[in-house]
This record gives structure tokens, sequence and C-alpha cells, in this order.
């Protein structure tokens, strides 16, 4: 009976414990392993004059000559380092004129300076990054977080708010506007402009384009007017806008760029700042232009607008055209020097490079020149993964119907490799659990996938289930009872109470026989003590 008792108790106490650990069960994770992962081979195959925002003077402008067949020297950069970093002050308007100067002869260039690899050489005081696009690496930088003034480069942001204030349904693209004196004044009648006048009636489209292919001051602020009605909060937002894409360096005074002590940005900050415009069709197609076409209006006949950017076409520089190039603006005051917030794009490649504080213009447009080609000629983009093919598969348990369900990537995922590389080079890592509980809906994310090269991470992406498997009738019982088992205290219990049932039935067994043993025994005796028959 003591026995008896002891193995009630213990019965008693696993009942227990499977009803206190019901509860954990109903908030637990599908899939309770760890992950791992397994490496398999890819079958891919690979498969104007000069905008200058600024003081200078156009007729200096048309007498400048440039000549790559000749050498190039380098010197001292014109622009300075601003000597503050103040918080920002919105409320300054675009009073701010630059000094009229004769813009300098550009020392031309037979041999434009490159290193091993054709990785650009810069001067000392040149400011410059080369990003990728497709994964935001860093593929050269010199001077990339040196606070500098950025002139017309500014333009960039002020086009992005505008644009996106056309995403709000704010403004439309194609709706005229009245040019009002607040939109022309304080500029400098010398600095570059798409020659807006006064009372003519502009669409957004057309400011945009004189904007960022003329370089137009005058734009810059009529739609600064347009978007806000002012141009300080115009500023303001603009500086709300940096802070939000994480601009850490920059901070802006005007919507055009015109020097002011306190208008500043980085080379990496007007990369970041591009990346962003370029997710924008609009703003894509519009730098992309060698020219621009405006239609005459009452006040001013046809405009032909030419870019800045020598890299788009010949029409204005014939020496500096790169067949890859893709916008994006250009800039230049003496205090800021030469700018060029370039881009190329080769098939899947695209490349965006900044260089700030160059001495000339052959300086800004070779330099940055040869930052896009370092990238183009030395580097492809390649569909590792594409889209929709299988990559994997996962175990699912307590489903109905199937035990598992496939796994493809969500989008196509493109890498950045060595011109040289082969699709044999790349393989594929996946990262993920041992297995998944049922139910499992199609696109869930079960886990990820890396594409490596030579040992490092190239590219990587989400892993989805191709199709659902929904829960087996009885699948909560098989998910409680599989889950009470993963714990280790549970097997020994187990283990215990088997053991205790096998020592309860030894006994049993014995004690029946022992039983069976006495019984025969009683009847015997008792046989024996009766008096003999007569």
């Amino acid at each position: 009976m003591k026995f008896k008792r002891i193995f009630s108790a213990i019965l008693i106490l696993l009942m227990s414990a499977a009803i206190c650990l019901s509860p954990v069960l109903i908030y637990s994770e599908n899939g309770t392993s760890s992950s791992d992962s397994s490496t398999v081979r890819t079958n891919k195959e690979d498969n104007s004059d000069e905008e200058d925002n600024s003081d200078t003077n156009s007729d200096v402008k048309s007498d400048k000559k440039t000549n790559d067949d000749d050498d190039r020297e380098s010197g001292t950069i014109r622009g300075s380092k601003p000597t503050s970093t103040p918080a920002a002050k919105s409320s300054k308007s675009a009073s701010s004129k630059a000094t009229a100067t004769p813009e300098p002869k550009a020392e031309p260039t037979k041999n434009p300076r490159v290193g091993d690899g054709g990785k650009p050489i810069l001067a000392d005081q040149e400011a410059a990054i080369l990003v990728n696009c497709l994964n935001g690496e860093v593929m050269f930088e010199q001077n990339s977080d040196k606070q500098i003034y950025p002139a017309s480069t500014t333009k960039i942001m002020t086009a992005l708010l505008t644009l996106e204030a056309i995403d709000r349904g704010e403004i439309n693209l194609n709706s005229a506007f009245l040019i009002t004196p607040d939109m022309l004044e304080d500029l400098p009648a010398d600095g570059s402009s798409m020659q807006l006048k006064e009372g003519e009636a502009m669409t957004v489209q057309y400011l945009l384009e004189g904007l960022m292919v003329e370089s137009g001051n005058d734009a810059a602020q009529a739609l600064a007017v347009i978007v806000c009605g002012d141009v300080p909060t115009f500023v303001e937002r603009m500086n709300n806008k940096a802070e939000e894409l994480g601009l850490s360096g920059t901070h802006y005074m005007n919507v055009h760029g015109l020097h002011d002590e306190e208008h500043y940005t980085t080379a990496a900050d007007l990369c970041t700042l591009s990346r962003e415009a370029m997710k924008n069709k609009t703003f894509r197609s519009i730098v992309a232009m060698s020219q621009a076409n405006i239609p005459a209006t009452d006040k001013v006949g046809a405009r032909t607008l030419i870019n800045t950017n020598g890299l788009l076409s010949t029409l204005k520089y014939p020496n500096y055209f790169y067949q890859y190039a893709t916008g994006i603006k250009t800039g230049h005051t003496s205090q800021a020097g030469y700018c060029l917030v370039s881009s190329a794009q080769k098939g899947d490649l695209e490349v965006i490079g900044v260089v700030m504080n160059c001495k000339t213009e052959d300086d800004r447009h070779y330099d940055s020149k040869n930052m896009l080609a370092y990238a183009i000629d030395n580097y492809k983009a390649v569909t590792a993964i594409t889209k929709g093919d299988m990559v994997g598969e996962i175990k699912v348990r307590f489903g109905s119907g199937t035990d598992h369900t496939t796994l493809s990537t969500n989008s196509n995922i493109i890498v950045t490799v060595p011109e040289d590389t082969n699709s044999e080079d790349l393989k594929i890592e996946t990262s993920l659990p041992e297995y998944m509980a049922a139910p499992v809906n199609e696109g869930d994310k079960i886990g990820t996938v890396n594409v490596v090269l030579n040992g490092e991470v190239v590219g990587s992406g989400d892993l989805i289930a191709d199709f659902s498997v929904k829960r087996h009738p009885l699948g909560f019982l098989m998910q409680f009872f599989s889950y009470i088992w993963s714990f280790w205290f549970v097997k020994i219990l187990i283990v215990i109470l088997a053991a205790a049932l096998v020592i309860f039935i030894i006994y049993m067994i014995i004690n029946i026989r022992r039983n069976i043993k006495l019984a025969e025994m009683r009847r015997r005796s008792s046989r024996s003590k009766r008096p003999p028959r007569r």
C-alpha cells in the first residue's frame, strides 16, 4: 500500500506539471530550433556655359577654353572651410550676394589623374565620395565629411522638396504660376538665371527644368514661394528634411546656394541627398537632360537651356562627355570652388559621385568622370537570385496535406562584383530555423539568404514561403506534446515514471505469484490437518 501511495503521488505531480506548462505553449513561437546554414552553388549566368551659381560673369564664361589634350596642373583651392556651424536660422532670406569675379581659365588636361586600378587622384583640398546606389557601399572617398560650401548643388534639395509637395498633392507639376516680385528679389544680376520675368506664367515642370538644367537662382526662389508661400519657410523645411535624412554636416540658409557663411554641407551628405532624390522619376528625367526647351510666354520668347553638367553632352563642353552619365548637378562660387554631383549607370550598376572644392572646371569634370569610370569599368551588377526562383525548402510540423514549403525571395537580389567575376564564384547561403510549426501562410518571412563572394557577403534578402500549410485538426495536441517533450526535466520525469511503472508491474507480478504460492501452501496445510477418512 505504501508503494501505491508513492506511485499515485508521482502521477499527480506529472499531471500538475502538464497543466502548468499549457499556458506557456499557447504563447510559444512557431519553430523553436536554432538557425542553421546551408550552402549551394548558384546556377545564375551574368546574365551654358558654366552654371556657376554665382559671381561669374557670363561674358567671361563664353571665352573659356578647355582641351583634354593639354596638361593640367594642380594648385591652391579657392574655397575654404566654413568657420562656424551654427544652429539653423531659417528666418534669413536669400539676400546673400556673391561678388562678381572673372572665372579663371581652366588648365587643360591631357592625362587625367588616375592611380592604380583606375582610382582617381584628387588634389588634397578636394572632397569627394563615390557610392554604389545598389547597397550604399562607399567605393571611394576623400575628405567626404569635411564641411564645404555647396553652391548650386543646394538646388538638389530645392528640387526634392518641390517634388515631394507634388507627390502629396499640394501642387501640380503642370500647373502654371505667375512670377511675382518676391520670387525675384535680392538676386544678383550676374548670377545664373533662366531669365524669369515678373508677370509671366510658368509651369512647375519648366521651373524645375530651369532649376536643374540652367541652374536658375530665380527658378529656385519661384519654386520656394509656390510651395511654401515664402522663402524663409521653405528654407526651414530644407533644414528639417536634412535632419530627417541624417545629413548631420548640412545647414541651409537659402534655396539656391549663393554664398553664406552658415550655408554648408559635406560630400557624404550630398551623396545621401542625391540618392534620395534619384528615387523620384521626375527628378531623374530632368537631371539627365542635355538641354531643356521652354516655350515662349507673353513676356519672353522661347528659351533653350543648356545643361551646365558637361558629362551629359557635347553641346557646351565637348571634352567632358561621358556616355554612361545620367546627372546630376553642378555648383560654383569663389568660396565653394567648383562642385559636381554626378551619376552614371551601366546595366543594373548605378553610382553617384560627388566632388567639391575643386580649383577648376577641368578638375571637377575630369575627377568626376574618373570616379564614375572607376566603378563602371571595374565592377558589374549581376542578378544572383531572381524573384520567385526556389532557393530552398523548410520542414513544417503539425500541418495538413504536406510536411514542408518551398522558399524564394520577394525581389531580385542584385549584387555588385568585380568585372572578372564568374557566376560560379558566387555562393548562396541560407539561414533558417530547423522547422516551422503550422500554420504557415504564403509570403511569410521564414529566414534570410546571403550571396557570398570569396567569403564576403555581397548581397542579402529575405526568404518567404511559396505556399501555405494549414494546421492539422489535431495539430494543437501534437504541438502541445511536442513542446512538453522538448524540456529536459519532462524527459527525466517520463523516464522516472516509466521506471516506476516497470517496478510497479514487477512488484505486482511478484506479489501475485507470492499470493498464489501462499494460497497453495494454505490449501496444502489445510489438507494435511484433516483426519483421515475411515
